[in-house]
């Protein structure tokens, strides 16, 4: 089983409001039933939620494919948040406002610019990561190592740079693991798997932005991520196939984390970390990458994402993450390389209730087809909100991918 939280607190510490929901989700997987929950901070107050689709989201073109099979579970309960803006319809228009800028091929070091005022790195490992060789600490378990590697290596292919596992962070992951083992039978303390409750066996803390603080983690608390596998390599592959639940673990703007694991339980911690540049752009699936899986069950997730026309199976999610607090796109393309474009689905900041950041999200209509080399170009602004006002750059992705 899986369960997940996560929450991200403003960077500048006078900032002490924050945005939080829950997310609680079921995954079916080889007869294994997985659940978890995600939880983000963006400076508003949130509860759990209903599972229904993010309002303010729109869907390109006008024809879908059915039929395919479906994917893991995935549901995640969900919180409202201040929603604003729309997105473009699919194929390209005038260009929007802000700096003109060269395209960019996500994951790529020669990578051209993203803005004309603005460092050449989209696509570039970051400072300390020469290579996309992330060093891993001493004394860490073996599954400790194996997230880590799990989560690097994946960071690293794609062009995000490396999380860094903290001593803290495993840490209040191992002991919220030890306190959900101790209290599976007990719904009362488990009911919400991210929250702790007081007078149960081995409670901490009722939030994990807490537990973070009480092992002694000094930076800022980002995330939560759970499952109930006792087992790393399972859990990280559900995590990283699904659209809202993957951003913490490849977001180039959450480098801290650690892991734990109990009977019945992983648990992820996440810290905002190390600074990352403001420019990078990266992708996942990421450029040039092969063997990808070509369909995705959204019915599982929940908050459940914007459904196809015809329903679930939908292609698998392709995040492109950028630091943006809404996004305008100019060119929205997403097809077989060199052939016809796909109808699909996208999210973005603005126009998905609160769910994401940094991060615009499409998927297909229909499954993939196997075996074949697919291309994403979008194009645009993006703005960024910020203490000083709100702030504006262009950014233009090229990409490919080959499915399974």
């Amino acid at each position: 089983m899986v369960a997940v939280e996560d929450m991200t607190r403003q960077p500048s510490p006078q900032v002490t409001f924050k945005k939080r929901h829950s997310l609680v989700a079921r995954w079916e997987l080889q007869r294994a039933t997985l659940a978890w929950g995600l939880a983000l901070g963006l400076g508003y107050s949130a509860g759990c939620g209903s599972s229904a689709n993010p309002s303010g989201v729109g869907a390109t073109g006008n024809q879908g494919d059915d039929g395919g099979s479906s994917q893991e579970n995935m549901d995640d309960a969900s919180s409202s948040g201040s929603s604003s803006g729309s997105a473009s319809s699919s194929g390209s228009g005038a260009s929007g406002s802000g700096s003109s800028g060269g395209q960019v091929d996500a994951g790529h070091p020669d990578a051209g610019q993203m803005d004309a005022t603005e460092p050449e790195d989209s696509g570039i490992v970051g400072a300390g990561d020469a290579g996309g060789v992330c060093p891993a600490p001493s004394g860490i378990t073996s599954q400790q190592t194996t997230a880590l590697q799990i989560v690097n290596q994946t960071r690293a292919a794609m062009g995000s740079p490396c999380a860094t596992m903290v001593a803290a962070l495993n840490t209040s992951s191992t002991k919220h693991c030890a306190y959900y083992a101790a209290n599976a039978s007990n719904m009362t303390c488990v009911a919400d798997p991210h929250t702790e409750v007081s007078g149960c066996t081995d409670f901490v803390a009722a939030d994990f932005g807490t537990r973070e603080t009480d092992a002694g983690y000094t930076g800022q608390p980002s995330s939560e991520v759970m499952a109930f596998d006792d087992n790393p390599t399972s859990a990280l592959g559900q995590w990283l196939d699904s659209v809202y639940h993957r951003s913490p673990l490849l977001d180039p703007w959450t480098r801290d984390l650690g892991y734990g694991n109990g009977a019945g339980c992983d648990t992820m911690d996440f810290g905002v970390g190390a600074m990352a540049s403001a420019n990078l752009v990266v992708a996942y699936p990421y450029d040039g990458q092969t063997g990808v899986v070509t369909s995705f069950n959204g019915a599982l997730e929940g908050p459940t994402p914007p459904v196809p026309p015809n329903g679930w199976p939908s292609g698998v999610p392709i995040h492109v993450f950028m630091q943006a607090t809404s996004i305008t796109l100019t060119t929205d393309e997403f097809g077989v390389d060199g052939g016809a474009q796909l109808a699909h689905q996208e999210l973005m900041p603005q126009t998905s209730s609160g769910y994401l950041q940094n991060a615009l999200v499409l998927y297909g209509n229909a499954p993939l087809a196997a075996q074949t080399t697919y291309r994403v170009h979008v194009a645009g602004t993006r703005q960024t909100q910020s203490f000083t006002g709100t702030s504006s750059s262009s950014f233009d992705v090229n990409f490919t991918f080959t499915t399974q």
